[in-house]
């Protein structure tokens, strides 16, 4: 899953609060870290502190001339199939530019794999070091179970525990739901059923949890107290006027939760 993890720069302290954590994932396999200073221009070339963040985390450094910080990132997830990239973001409100219309929106979009984004809920927060726990977000429907492969293939290269959440909320959901994902939520087998889902076929032993309450806060609560949990979630990466910016749950727990998160939108 992390073999491959890219971190993106920019030049500020915040992009690289990210880097102890992009280490983390690689570490467990000697996966490969690659740093990416994205330049507008080649006299931008000559960044001594990029270079020195390199030799600090073992990272190969890779310059990317571009005026397109996205694209960049995209092009070179083409010519890495294996690669994941790890990102921050401000992530203020889902108005701002750090989520809508941003980078990492659309590096969402278009990686066709998962992102791991984290964004600090302070100053002194810090990315996490080491992944214990993957939790993943399950609402019932098929679409939010697309992260689950994903977030088993990190699971056994983290060896790290697999958690499933499901946060049933007062009232029923938005999203519109067959008739069979309704009865699965209502059902309090739904996780159990999951958990042994991914054991039959994966062998990965999986802890559950059914939460209560507005979706994305109790997500939230859940998490903000284990630092050592990526939270992994499917997310619709909508931009524009579309006001369902990458799912509201996952806008509220990108703000909020305190941990990094694997979103992937699936395209399909």
């Amino acid at each position: 899953m992390f073999q491959k993890v890219f971190v993106c720069l920019d030049g500020s302290d915040l992009a690289e609060k990210i880097l102890p954590l992009a280490r983390a994932l690689t570490a467990p396999k000697g996966g490969k870290l690659t740093l990416l200073r994205i330049v507008p221009e080649a006299a931008a070339l000559e960044d001594s502190h990029a270079r020195e963040r390199a030799r600090e985390y073992g990272a190969e450094l890779r310059f990317l001339i571009s005026t397109d910080p996205a694209a960049a990132i995209g092009a070179e997830l083409e010519r890495e199939s294996n690669g994941v990239v790890a990102l921050t973001t401000h992530g203020r409100t889902a108005w701002t530019e750090a989520i809508l219309g941003s980078v990492a929106l659309r590096v969402i979009r278009e990686a066709k794999r998962p992102v791991v984004i984290f964004r600090p809920v302070t100053d002194e927060r810090e990315a996490p070091r080491t992944i214990s726990s993957i939790a993943v977000a399950l609402d019932g429907s098929k679409f939010s179970e697309k992260i689950i492969p994903h977030a088993v293939k990190a699971a056994q290269f983290l060896s790290a525990q697999l958690h499933l959440l499901q946060a049933l909320p007062v009232n029923p959901a938005a999203t519109p739901l067959t008739q069979q994902e309704k009865s699965d939520v209502l059902e309090s087998s739904y996780l159990q059923r999951k958990a042994a889902e991914i054991k039959a076929h994966h062998g990965v032993e999986t802890q559950w949890e059914v939460l209560h309450g507005e979706p994305a806060e109790a997500i939230c609560s859940y998490v903000r107290d284990l630092p050592d949990t990526l939270l992994a979630m499917t997310t619709h990466a909508r931009g524009g006027l579309e006001r369902a910016l990458i799912g509201s749950v996952a806008a509220t727990c990108v703000r909020r939760a305190g941990v990094p998160l694997l979103l992937y939108w699936p395209r399909h």
